[in-house]
């Protein structure tokens, strides 16, 4: 008996042990990481963290790059993420990064994939595997997308079809476009081929068979009525066209084969072409050949070791998503990945990044291009440049950003004397430097552009007399050296000292830029003709006179190099500047970690630019000349 009643003891010592352990972890508040531009978005969603048994609270982040970083040294516990954040995650690393949930369309929820990318057929095609594909008329959804690109790209490349050029002398998008010229007799693939409208234009006459199926071939872009998912089939079905590259969810809308869809042509007349050359009727399951995942929330290994942790962290995210769809800003959670029309679709097992993309093959879609391409040998000055750079390379490698960049780093010097003898590609300069890179031989590659409201402004109250307008001391920040600038530019209009002892701290004259002047009560700008005008005037009178960052690469540099560089800076800046497409995912142009500043680029930059445009009917020259010992 005594011994029974031992073993009662000790298991409920066992019990109480665990009860608080498990109480704890219930009452645990996640870490939800979020770019800050959407913090507020995220605020709003969760309110208060102890109500409605939520339990999450929001961490801001620079962008999705700074918070896999968080997730992954535990400042975080979770990430909204597309697929190709997964594949940053992989290579920054695999085993620590877990997919726990998926974002499903309310439409597709029992849906492996997002959307699978098949190959659609007429019935009496004499097609019978991917090789007998060569020579006919295809159709595509669009340039540079998944379905309609980059899948039909890396398969056909895959299976020793589609042969893709490695001529250095070609842009890794011209190698693409050839291959695709070369081997399908004509086809409709609009979109904008290069971000340089001229050399879209080149690239568009060189490979005319590829727009010859267009609806508007001379246009080749959207609007078209055979673009998109539905333009392929519609190519392919009313066109001229022999085969399209499309996916599953619009095949059955376009064919009646959907619920509460009307059939645009017979479905008995088309055919799956699958991967092996089968063929299956429409009418069925497909066959697809690539799949694009789904986006989702991943986590960090830890804090989903068990099946209890993940099923208790899965829950969590379940609460916080649909308290999201309940939301009055259904933009602001639109930017968290939150839609009415969307559902949460909880992973049995957690899985880890690489082997999410491969289970749909899309790690193979974004490395299409293969390892022995060119890359841009960037050159960077200090420790967190190069942090910075690294992060960059992996931002745009993920999304499709070519050549791809390799960060080196190298004194200014050094990198001068590399990128002269060939030896490195590109370094980013100040305004200061230009006439020493061009003096050892390079040349402006891109230059940094800033938004109207960056430009610098002179502001006075509007009482201010004529005689202290030309006589009295600027104020503006000492460290600002762009404002250190244009307060010079006034000083020589005034026919002051350019570099005047008395400016700086404190003056009726303040130096500032035009969207911290739009609000101030009661003051007028000061032109440089010394005349004052109105506050909104800030793009005709300002004091600007900024002479900005540039990427140099060597002067003797092909014309198809520099091409391929311009077109992977703009795209980056497309992408990742102010206002990008993407801003989100990695903000090139502001504070890389807190203190740090202007890191690699200037953090008031908007965009890239490949042609110099200064304000002021300023010249390089005129510029250099208001410099300060």
């Amino acid at each position: 008996m005594s011994r029974i009643m031992s073993l009662v003891v000790i298991f409920a010592t066992i019990v109480a042990c665990f009860q608080p352990i498990s109480a704890e972890a219930d009452n645990r508040v996640y870490k939800m990481c979020v770019p800050h531009k959407f913090y507020q978005h995220c605020l709003d969603i969760v309110k208060e963290p102890s109500q409605g048994g939520l339990l999450m609270e929001c961490l801001p982040a620079r962008d999705r790059m700074d918070c896999l970083e968080k997730v992954n040294k535990r400042e975080a516990d979770l990430i909204v993420v597309d697929p190709e954040d997964m594949y940053v995650a992989y290579h920054m690393n695999n085993q620590d990064f877990q997919v726990i949930s998926e974002i499903r369309t309310q439409l597709e929820k029992d849906a492996e994939f997002r959307y699978e990318g098949v190959i659609l057929i007429k019935k009496s095609s004499p097609v019978k595997d991917l090789e007998s594909l060569r020579g006919l008329k295809s159709c595509h959804t669009g340039f540079g997308r998944n379905v309609g690109y980059k899948i039909p790209i890396t398969k056909l490349k895959k299976h020793g079809v589609l042969k893709v050029s490695l001529d250095p002398e070609l842009s890794p998008t011209e190698r693409e476009l050839k291959a695709l010229s070369q081997f399908f007799s004509k086809s409709c693939l609009v979109g904008t081929y290069s971000p340089h409208g001229d050399v879209d234009q080149i690239l568009k006459k060189k490979y005319a068979n590829l727009c010859a199926l267009c609806e508007k071939p001379q246009q080749c872009n959207y609007p078209d009525k055979y673009s998109g998912y539905e333009g392929a089939i519609r190519c392919l079905a009313e066109g001229q066209g022999d085969v399209a590259f499309t996916k599953t969810i619009f095949i059955k809308k376009y064919f009646g084969l959907a619920p509460q869809t009307t059939a645009q042509a017979n479905p008995e007349d088309f055919e799956y072409l699958c991967e092996d050359g089968s063929r299956r009727p429409i009418t069925g399951p497909a066959c697809s050949w690539a799949q694009r995942p789904w986006q989702g929330y991943m986590t960090n290994s830890d804090a989903a070791r068990e099946k209890a942790q993940l099923e208790r962290l899965q829950k969590r995210v379940d609460s916080f998503y649909k308290r999201g769809q309940e939301a009055q800003d259904k933009a602001g959670a639109a930017n968290l990945l939150i839609k009415p029309d969307l559902v949460l679709h909880e992973k049995e097992e957690s899985i880890m990044p690489k082997e999410y993309l491969e289970r749909a093959g899309y790690k193979d879609v974004i490395e299409r291009d293969g390892s022995m391409t060119q890359k841009i040998r960037m050159c960077v000055t200090d420790e967190v440049a190069l942090k910075k750079c690294n992060t960059m390379k992996q931002a745009a490698y993920s999304r499709d950003i070519r050549p791809e960049f390799q960060c080196e780093l190298h004194s200014k010097e050094d990198s001068i004397k590399k990128i002269h003898a060939n030896e490195a590609d590109a370094v980013v300069l100040p305004g200061e430097d230009y006439k020493h890179a061009t003096d050892n031989s390079l040349k402006p590659l891109v230059y940094e552009a800033y938004d109207d409201e960056d430009l610098y402004v002179a502001v006075v109250d509007d009482s201010i007399s004529q005689d202290l307008i030309k006589k009295a001391p600027i104020k503006y920040d000492i460290n600002d050296k762009r404002a250190a600038y244009a307060a010079r530019l006034l000083n020589n209009h005034r026919g002051k000292e350019i570099c005047n002892k008395d400016d700086g701290k404190d003056g009726p004259i303040e130096i500032m830029k035009a969207r911290d002047a739009l609000n101030a009560p009661n003051k007028k700008l000061i032109c440089l003709n010394l005349q004052k005008k109105d506050l909104k005037d800030y793009k005709e009178c300002n004091c600007d006179a900024t002479l900005p960052n540039a990427v140099f690469t060597r002067a003797n540099i092909g014309p198809q190099d520099l091409n391929n560089m311009q077109h992977a800076f703009i795209s980056l800046s497309e992408s990742f500047g102010h206002n990008g497409r993407i801003e989100d995912v990695f903000e090139m142009f502001d504070e890389f970690k807190p203190g740090n500043k202007n890191v690699l680029f200037s953090d008031d930059a908007s965009k890239f630019v490949t042609e110099l445009k200064l304000p002021n009917d300023l010249s390089e020259d005129k510029i250099g000349h208001l410099k300060c010992n």
